[in-house]
């Protein structure tokens, strides 16, 4: 598991501790149970692809992702792959589910 994950389990199994222990009080427990989708990994193609198809510059792309335009020019080049919340980015924007909001 990644280290976001095991940070967010442990405050989570903390703040159920705390109500379990909370001297007799009647906090109603509801335990959430939500299934996280493994990070997509993008070919630099597919990244062009993806830029391209939502009509962004490399400089766009990157400010909306907030990396540097270097970093959006790296993985288009095959140099280096985006980490876990810029790859859940660029797959909601392939997918259309959010769009960049321009001025």
């Amino acid at each position: 598991m990644s280290k976001a994950y095991n940070m967010i389990s442990a405050s989570l199994n903390e703040i159920i501790d705390d109500l379990e222990t909370s001297n007799g009080s009647n906090l109603k427990q509801t335990v959430l149970t939500i299934d996280v989708n493994t990070v997509r990994t993008f070919t630099p193609s597919e990244i062009k692809n993806i830029r391209l198809e939502n009509n962004l510059t490399q400089n766009l792309l990157a400010k909306f992702l907030c990396v540097s335009k270097k970093t959006v020019e790296a993985w288009e080049a095959g140099k280096n792959k985006p980490n876990g919340p810029s790859s859940r980015l660029l797959d909601l924007l392939s997918k259309k589910a959010i769009a960049p909001l321009r001025s």
